[in-house]
């Protein structure tokens, strides 16, 4: 059973209670995506196959979601085991592995935009669209902060999604700068 506790101390405070909004909002999240089938990470990885208009490796998809390698390969095998992803050689390079969406993770894909897009509004409405703002600018900050602690400050890329690019590029992503594979050092 989850406790709430006030700590005396503002920043010993502040850290408990990230950690356990952390740990609630992920419960949240594996209790609304046991609906569709698929867990919000593997969502999460197919919204990013999907997403990109370059090829996507094992490797690239580490970096973009800031895991090691070997946590990927582990997930990507459940994944295509579930017949969710498919992992086809390069024919080009024939010792680098692409990823691809199946019809069937396409299908899960699209059932988890609906969860996806609910349960944030869900979560957060309990917030003004002020208060809102002020919590992502703070987490922001935190989050800045352990960018700097783990030193790779210099190596994490800023990206805007297509629905916020002012340019009209389509729905993907197409920088290969955001594939490569010295993007986010893994091993921190």
């Amino acid at each position: 059973m989850p406790i709430r506790m006030k700590k005396a101390n503002p920043v010993e405070d502040a850290w408990l209670v990230m950690h356990q909004t952390s740990d609630s909002v992920t419960k949240c999240e594996e209790d609304a995506f046991s609906k569709t089938g698929i867990t919000m990470q593997q969502f999460f990885i197919l919204g990013v196959i999907n997403s990109m208009d370059c090829p996507v490796t094992p490797t690239s998809l580490a970096n973009w979601i800031d895991r090691n390698q070997n946590s990927i390969t582990l997930i990507l095998d459940r994944m295509e085991k579930d017949g969710l992803i498919e992992r086809k050689r390069d024919m080009k390079d024939r010792r680098a592995i692409r990823l691809s969406i199946t019809l069937k993770g396409q299908k899960k894909y699209r059932l988890g935009l609906g969860t996806a897009g609910t349960l944030p509004h869900r979560l957060l409405a309990v917030l003004s669209p002020e208060e809102q703002l002020v919590l992502a600018t703070l987490l922001r900050k935190v989050r800045e902060e352990t960018f700097k602690y783990r030193n790779i400050s210099d190596k994490v890329l800023d990206v805007i999604p297509p629905e916020m690019n002012t340019q009209d590029t389509g729905n993907k992503y197409t920088s290969n700068e955001l594939v490569s594979s010295d993007t986010v050092n893994n091993n921190i």
